[in-house]
């Protein structure tokens, strides 16, 4: 039903009679477009992401390394002046779960591979078997690994011996919660390996687990 205006003029009369027979015919392509964009606008909600991934990948996954304690700066000193690749290697005792003690600057003439770990680390699992065999190939030619891990942080000296029984190894492990000493050597991930020349000079840090290739690659730069 209709609603006549007041207005007589039969033109506009005319038009709002026809207006309702407009509107039938075109509500129904309207309906269909409201339609296309709820749904092109769900999809998007819904799927969004995907499209998004799909567009955007996200980067490769990378090995997961478990943060150690963050190195606590000396007042006044700058992260640069704590570098010790190139120096000498700091004059530090360490000691041994046997309680046997291992001077540093002691060890000149051999090519140490100073390893930070810990038994919580995964990386850390998956390098010592290279490790150990370094150890085992290279010793005679004056190779020296030394492990380092800290029996206060997230494991104790029994954990540590587990690991050892568990992985066979027969490394030189050794042990120190001195802060200092991680701060000396800028430990902040885990696992870090330095290699120390026959001179004594730290000459190359080594950011998470080695492989056999890596190794291989130090010896040849630390021989050459």
């Amino acid at each position: 039903m209709s609603i006549e205006p007041s207005n007589t003029n039969p033109v506009l009369s005319s038009r709002r009679q026809i207006s309702p027979l407009w509107l039938l015919a075109v509500l129904p392509l309207a309906a269909l477009v409201i339609a296309m964009f709820t749904a092109v606008d769900s999809g998007g909600s819904e799927g969004g992401q995907t499209s998004h991934s799909n567009n955007f990948p996200s980067p490769a996954p990378v090995i997961f390394i478990p943060p150690t304690r963050l190195p606590t700066l000396t007042p006044g000193v700058t992260p640069e002046q704590l570098s010790i690749l190139d120096q000498p290697v700091p004059d530090i005792s360490l000691t041994t779960l046997q309680g046997e003690s291992i001077r540093l600057r002691a060890l000149q003439d051999q090519i140490v591979f100073l390893n930070f770990w810990a038994t919580w680390c995964e990386p850390c699992r998956e390098e010592m078997p290279v490790l150990q065999t370094l150890q085992n190939e290279q010793q005679a030619n004056g190779v020296l690994v030394i492990a380092v891990t800290d029996p206060n942080y997230g494991q104790t000296e029994e954990d540590i011996r587990v690991f050892i029984e568990r992985y066979n190894l027969t490394l030189t492990i050794v042990k120190s919660s001195d802060a200092q000493f991680y701060s000396q050597f800028g430990v902040a991930v885990l696992p870090l390996t330095f290699i120390i020349d026959r001179d004594g000079i730290v000459r190359y840090r080594h950011i998470g687990p080695l492989t056999a290739e890596d190794v291989g690659t130090y010896l040849d730069w630390v021989a050459g």
